[in-house]
């Protein structure tokens, strides 16, 4: 019998992953879905606490983790709608100027946070893995470019970068 080992220990799927493959939905952005270019899966950071030693410096494990920023590009449509929901989602948050524009914070239940999920599909469009980012809200919302140098057939993009909580992972 082989014993298991580096060397004799093959992937199960060589396939890499297409960055082209993938959806994103938050509820109160349905135009998003549509409209979204790129989106980024975040990178997680976790400082190392050193341990005093009269040696050498030690490191260990920290107690908490620092997710980085959600950001996503969409196109521009000529209704503006994308641009609208999260401009209005933004200004629940921030600096309404009456109770019915902080009540209509977007979301049926009043809450002004919702769940993100990004699904990243198979090199054949199947769903794959689901990231589901826990208590999005956006934090920026970029501008629009107006130019009469820009041909017709240009499209105009805005960024929205949003904070969470957390995100998890699972494998459908």
């Amino acid at each position: 019998m082989t014993q298991r080992s580096f060397l004799n220990i093959n992937p199960e799927n060589t396939n890499f992953l297409q960055t082209t493959k993938y959806t994103f939905v938050i509820p109160n952005l349905p135009f998003a879905r549509y409209f979204c270019q790129n989106v980024n899966l975040p990178g997680v950071t976790s400082n190392e606490i050193e341990v005093p030693n009269p040696f050498a410096s030690a490191y260990r494990h920290p107690t908490k983790m620092s997710f980085e920023a959600f950001t996503i590009t969409f196109l521009v449509d000529e209704d503006l709608k994308v641009w609208e929901e999260t401009f209005k989602w933004i200004v629940s948050l921030t600096r309404p100027e009456s109770y019915s524009q902080y009540i209509k914070s977007i979301n049926a239940d009043a809450s002004p946070y919702q769940d993100g999920l990004l699904t990243i599909n198979t090199n054949a469009n199947i769903s794959n893995i689901r990231i589901k980012f826990r208590n999005v809200f956006p934090v920026s919302l970029g501008g629009i470019q107006f130019s009469t140098m820009n041909s017709a057939d240009t499209t105009p993009t805005a960024d929205v970068t949003f904070r969470y909580d957390i995100f998890d992972i699972e494998r459908l």
